[in-house]
Formats: structure tokens, C-alpha cells, sequence
């Protein structure tokens, strides 16, 4: 061998350490997916948020209604109340049924279908008439405790 030729060569020496950044694109799909997902779960948890934040203040209007409105001696007010909560959650919930322009012997016949299986459905009939009759016959609990349910159910 020349020694000469020897000199020259370089010695040994090891590659460069593997640098952590840029990531491989597994890596990047990765975290494109978490990020997914987290936003995805996150929506999801403010929808729930606030559908529970709407039914708490629907109930509180029963509340209220039960306090400040006596059935008793204003049944024409009470029943017009319900029947208003009762749209105001028909609305939101079935928004391809045009809710808002049924009233009457319809209205009541599509609260009462869609609360069909409760025991006293049946009892919700008196939104057609209730408003303008001048003495209608209601059990203010029941009515109540109906509102609660349209209420859990569609709110």
C-alpha cells in the first residue's frame, strides 16, 4: 500500500443523529386525526351542553307558570301558556312539520300523536279548545306534568 495514498484518506466517522422534527407523515395524518376527533368530541359536548341549558329553562317556564298563573281562577291563560311552550319546543324539534301554522283540532291532534304513548295523551285535547272556552274542564297537574314530558322528549 502507498503510504502516501493512505494519508489522505478521512477517518471513520458516524451518520448525523436522526432529527425529531420534520415528523414522518404517519405522524402528521396522526395528529390531523386527534385533532379531528377532539374537535368532533368537543361540538358534541357543547351541543349536549346547551340541549340540556334549553330544556332547564323550558322547565322553569312550567315553574313559573305553575306559580304565577292561578288554573283555577285563569284556566283561558294557563292553557294558552302550555299550548305557547308547547309550540315554541314543536318548533325546534320538528321544524319540517310547519308547526307554526297548526292550530286548532290539528295542533292538538299532533301533540297528541307524537305524545301517544303517555298515559294521559289523551288529556292534551283541550289545547284546540281550552284558550276560548270559557269553562274548560282540566286537570292542571296533568297538563303540567305533560308539559314536562314534551319538554324532555322534543326540547
Amino acid at each position: 500500500m502507498n503510504p502516501d495514498l493512505a494519508s489522505q484518506l478521512r477517518d471513520i466517522h458516524s451518520a448525523p443523529p436522526v432529527s425529531w422534527w420534520p415528523p414522518a407523515p404517519g405522524w402528521w395524518l396522526l395528529a390531523f386525526l386527534v385533532l379531528l376527533l377532539l374537535f368532533l368530541a368537543g361540538r358534541r359536548l357543547l351541543t349536549g351542553y346547551r340541549v340540556r341549558q334549553r330544556r332547564k329553562q323550558m322547565l322553569g317556564w312550567v315553574d313559573h307558570l305553575d306559580t304565577s298563573i292561578d288554573p283555577e281562577r285563569e284556566p283561558q291563560a294557563y292553557l294558552s301558556t302550555l299550548n305557547r311552550i308547547f309550540k315554541l319546543v314543536a318548533l325546534r324539534a320538528f321544524p319540517d312539520r310547519h308547526c307554526a301554522a297548526m292550530a286548532g283540532v290539528d295542533w292538538a291532534e299532533f301533540v297528541v300523536e307524537k305524545m301517544r304513548d303517555s298515559e294521559s295523551a289523551d288529556a292534551l285535547d283541550i289545547l284546540a279548545t281550552g284558550p276560548y272556552d270559557p269553562r274548560p274542564q282540566f286537570d292542571p297537574a296533568v297538563m303540567s306534568e305533560l308539559t314536562r314530558e314534551w319538554i324532555r322528549r322534543y326540547g
